[in-house]
């Protein structure tokens, strides 16, 4: 049996690209009547993951305030302009000692939940694992990464994350095939939000 594995929900960036009347940050965006924010971080921790870390930056303040009753730890990346890979140090850096991995939670995908972290989870194979959920071929996130890649992770550096890291270990990768796109469908425009809503209310 493995270890825990801690969260790390990534709630820091700009979202240039995302933009609405109301000037409303990506994070703070409301699907269904609840935050992108409070709904990735409500999916994680009524999860198995062991805990919860947010990681803020722009709109630091509003986001910490939208999750204050929630039981999760928050740290703010004061270099979160700099790229996304400063984010994933910040939030590495407050993982659990006992953790055997970390799973990165992107805030911008509505239809990740529970049961599909849970799922991600199940096949989670201790410190050398690195599990990808995937649909048709298609690899998506969260990514969950074993503490035996948390220094390689240390050393990421710009916007893109760990996905060069991924591309390097490709044949260290245990994929996990999902039964549906839409958790792994992120939205980077107001359009594409209303778009998953009508994919999502479909039956």
């Amino acid at each position: 049996m493995t270890g825990p594995v801690s969260g790390v929900v990534l709630a820091a960036g700009l979202s240039t690209r995302f933009e609405t009347a109301a000037d409303t940050p990506k994070q703070l965006y409301r699907i269904g009547g609840e935050s992108l924010v409070r709904r990735t971080c409500r999916a994680a921790l009524t999860s198995g993951l062991g805990e919860v870390v947010l990681v803020t930056g722009h709109a630091g303040r509003r986001v910490r305030s939208e999750v204050a009753d929630l039981d999760l730890r928050v740290l703010h990346n004061p270099s979160y302009a700099d790229g996304q890979s400063g984010s994933v140090r910040c939030g590495l850096s407050a993982v659990a000692d006992v953790a055997e991995g970390a799973m990165f939670l992107p805030v911008d995908q509505p239809g990740l939940d529970a049961a599909v972290i849970d799922r991600l989870l199940g096949v989670f194979d201790g410190p050398g694992s690195i599990i990808v959920p995937t649909f048709r071929g298609r690899r998506g996130a969260p990514v969950t990464f074993g503490r035996d890649w948390f220094t390689r992770l240390e050393g990421l550096r710009g916007d893109e994350g760990a996905r060069p890291l991924l591309c390097e270990l490709a044949a260290r990768l245990q994929e996990l095939e999902l039964d549906s796109e839409l958790p792994l469908v992120d939205i980077d425009t107001e359009d594409e939000a209303r778009s998953w809503l009508e994919r999502s209310a479909t039956p």
